[in-house]
């Protein structure tokens, strides 16, 4: 018995925090997973030797209309990235249908949360590429028709969108002028989007910034530094040099709610 609980605390040593947080949403929601889609999946998605691991993981109520080319360009590891499992229970539940349709090209560098109710699209010839700790909120969308790069420890809220398209093309009576209807989006790492915010087409936000709920975000904003508090319709810089704690690092959230909320 102690040689095994010694080597249970070998093991638990040598793996990352990434890794042990997915091993804890694996333990908690076991039961919310579909485990033979979530097989199917990964052995349709992936080669045989990252499959094995069990990167994946599915709802039940998951629709998958195209499993596509999917890339993860880190150290794989089983249940990194969760589709429709995890929730938020105070505000969310599984039995929201989640829809997966990947037509194009998905890159994944580390951790990915998909919240249940998520629509995610990736048209044929474009690139939705996640990095690091990237967190999709319940009933969120991302539409992808050419390119949406999103950086690591990302975190949106529920009810969120990102769409690098406006799906119609905007006509200028005056200059007799059709504007395009599809501009890459880029999104930069620790990065924070409140709940209903749509990020449009085009949209740049830099790295730290945080972008107050129901605020409608379009533009390149890398001209006014980093660490930004973007608030409106359309959304406008109201603040500088503010940052946001993560979800991801709820330790690290305790210690400073244990200092400013006593």
């Amino acid at each position: 018995m102690n040689a095994l609980r010694k080597l249970k605390k070998s093991f638990v040593k040598s793996l990352s925090y990434d890794e042990l947080y997915a091993l804890r949403n694996l333990r908690y929601y076991f039961w919310s997973i579909n485990w033979l889609k979530t097989i199917w999946f990964n052995f349709k998605a992936l080669p045989f030797k990252q499959a094995i691991r069990i990167p994946f993981v599915l709802s039940y109520n998951i629709k998958i209309r195209k499993v596509g080319r999917i890339e993860l360009s880190d150290q794989v590891h089983t249940g990194m990235v969760s589709i429709g499992v995890v929730k938020i229970s105070a505000y969310s539940s599984n039995s929201n249908p989640t829809y997966f349709s990947n037509n194009g090209v998905l890159i994944i560098k580390g951790n990915v949360k998909i919240h249940p109710g998520v629509k995610l699209y990736v048209s044929p010839n474009a690139c939705l590429d996640l990095g690091k700790r990237v967190n999709i909120g319940f009933d969120s969308k991302i539409i992808c028709y050419k390119s949406i790069t999103i950086g690591d420890d990302f975190r949106m809220s529920w009810e969120g969108q990102i769409f690098d398209t406006d799906f119609h093309f905007l006509y200028n009576i005056e200059k007799n002028k059709h504007y395009p209807r599809i501009k890459s989006v880029y999104v930069g790492d620790d990065v924070f989007i409140g709940n209903r915010c749509t990020i449009g087409k085009g949209t740049v936000i830099p790295r730290g910034s945080v972008i107050s709920c129901v605020s409608k975000v379009s533009g390149d904003f890398t001209a006014e530094g980093e660490h930004l508090l973007l608030s409106g319709n359309p959304a406008k810089v109201i603040k500088k040099n503010v940052s946001m704690g993560s979800g991801w690092f709820p330790d690290e959230e305790a210690i400073i709610a244990a200092i400013i909320e006593k």
